[in-house]
């Protein structure tokens, strides 16, 4: 009956679980609590996010850290792995697919993200530019509330004592819009090994260095569809599920 009720939900919910390469954001209260300067400041800072670390075949780890106020999406990119900090050198970046359309080549709905070491002048890039030699993206104009910063961690960051790479961005939403599901990329650069590390992972770098099509790319999700809102429909349907459920024990006896 459980089994039943869940696929049901799931069914309500709209989202693909069957996807290989997802990460599930979440709703986060604390928002205005974060301080970008490139690091985890303080214990709780980054807690209430979603959390998915990675393990490369070298053993190098990388977690993100995902989360929207509605209004922007937050991400740490917690580069574990970096311990050589080449400061204007490494960087972090973070790509949307706005449409979810997964184009060969990026079009107008693609936006990268970049963060670099030691900075916090941040850097878009647009898809749908007519160079091949540049990828198809060029840069375009920040928004006013876009954050990106690249910093050092230092004794506050909840996976390793060891000072190495960290990235934080705020994204306004504004930007790419709103929707339950976008194309995402998430990537850290470390300049002495000359390699990007990358969510997914294991997906080759073509035309703009380090940027991969958006058709490789994973998926970013809300679950619970509070980009961009969450669905009245589906709080009564949820409630009279459950209420059927809990009625059907009851009757039986559990």
């Amino acid at each position: 009956m459980l089994k039943s009720i869940l696929v049901i939900v799931f069914i309500a919910i709209g989202v693909n679980y069957a996807y290989a390469d997802q990460i599930f954001t979440t709703v986060r209260s604390d928002a205005n609590n974060t301080i970008f300067d490139g690091k985890w400041t303080f214990l709780q800072e980054w807690k209430s996010t979603s959390e998915d670390k990675i393990t490369f075949d070298d053993n190098t780890e990388m977690v993100i850290k995902t989360g929207h106020d509605y209004e922007n999406l937050y991400v740490l990119i917690d580069f574990i792995g970096d311990t050589s900090i080449g400061k204007f050198a490494d960087s972090g970046i973070v790509c949307i697919d706005s449409k979810m359309d997964q184009s060969n080549i990026p079009d107008r709905n693609d936006f990268c993200f970049v963060a670099i070491m030691g900075s916090s002048r941040s850097k878009t890039l647009q898809g749908g530019d007519m160079l091949a030699q540049t990828g198809h993206w060029k840069i375009i104009e920040n928004h006013p509330q876009l954050i990106t910063i690249g910093g050092i961690s230092d004794k506050n960051d909840r996976y390793s004592y060891t000072p190495h790479a960290t990235y934080e961005f705020k994204i306004p939403l504004e930007i790419v819009g709103k929707t339950d599901v976008y194309g995402f990329y998430v990537g850290s650069f470390d300049a002495k090994k000359g390699k990007e590390f990358s969510w997914p992972q294991n997906i080759s770098s073509e035309a703009y260095p380090f940027i991969p099509s958006p058709s490789k790319w994973g998926q970013l999700v809300s679950p619970d569809k509070s980009i961009p809102e969450f669905p009245y429909a589906f709080l009564a349907l949820l409630s009279i599920t459950f209420t059927v459920f809990f009625t059907s024990r009851k009757i039986r006896g559990y």
